[in-house]
Formats: structure tokens, sequence, C-alpha cells
């Protein structure tokens, strides 16, 4: 087995205690500001580019956060009124997440508390040239790490 350098461990840890940090506090500030938690933000997110929905599946697969307990999301944002399932008429056993007119309207208001969030707490506090960097770092650990996260579906 291998073991990364102190340098690469002191990198990992740092990564890992700001990424669980950032995202309580982005969490906690968009649920007191705009009353949503970034859970169902990040559902609402996912279904904005998407106007005829997204299969329920395909859809968990893309969400940040872990399936377990998805189902129940999507029924209490859909008894929010943010999201409502479709059945598509040429494929009766697939189920479409729609975002609906609220939904939108809901998604709009939250996406500028959280980026004002994302600038206080995390762009502020980087150059451009260290935004360019850590982003090409992150997009190849992003490339390798998403498709093994255990409890996902995979499409």
């Amino acid at each position: 087995m291998s073991s990364p350098s102190p340098e690469r461990l002191r990198c990992w840890r740092l990564y890992f205690q700001s990424a669980l940090a950032l995202t309580d506090v982005l969490d906690a500030e968009l649920e007191h500001q705009a009353g949503l938690p970034l859970r169902w933000y990040d559902v609402l997110v996912q279904l904005e580019d998407s106007p005829q929905g997204i299969p329920m599946t395909e859809l968990a697969g893309r969400i940040l956060h872990s399936k377990s307990g998805f189902t129940r999301l999507v029924d209490r944002m859909e008894q929010a009124g943010l999201v409502r399932r479709v059945r598509p008429d040429h494929d009766r056993r697939s189920i479409l997440i729609v975002l609906t007119d609220q939904g939108t309207a809901t998604m709009q208001h939250a996406r500028q508390y959280h980026r004002d969030g994302i600038e206080r707490h995390f762009s502020q506090h980087l150059t451009d040239n260290e935004i360019k960097t850590l982003t090409r770092a992150l997009e190849k650990v992003s490339t390798h790490a998403r498709p093994l996260r255990p409890g996902r579906i995979r499409g």
C-alpha cells in the first residue's frame, strides 16, 4: 500500500476540512436566507436546463448528495410545489422530475444568496491565478472520483 507524502496529506486534509466546512456554512446560510436547504437547491439547479424533465434515476445520479432518501426528498419538494412527477406517454415505466414555475422562482431567489456565499466564503480568498490552478487540479480529481462514489446510481 502507498501513502501520500506529508505535503500531499496536508493538502488533502485542508481540502477535506474546507469542503465540509463550506458545505455546512453554505447550507445553513441558504436555509436561513432563502428558506431552502442546499440539497433542494442542488436538485433545482440540475433541473434548470431540462424543461422536459429528467428521469428520476438519472437525477439521483447527478445530484451531489447521496441517493439515500432521494425519493422522500422529491416527495417533499413536490409537496412544496417546486417539482412535479410526470410519466411520459412513450415510456410509462419512467418517471420524469420536472421543475415547476414556483421551483424556478424559488431557485432564482436562492441563487443570489448562494452565489454571494460562494463569493464571501471561497472566491474572494483566492487570486484569479489560484482559481485557475485549483480548477484544473480539481477537474482531474473529479474526473477520477465522481464515477467511483458509493451509493450512486450509475447510468
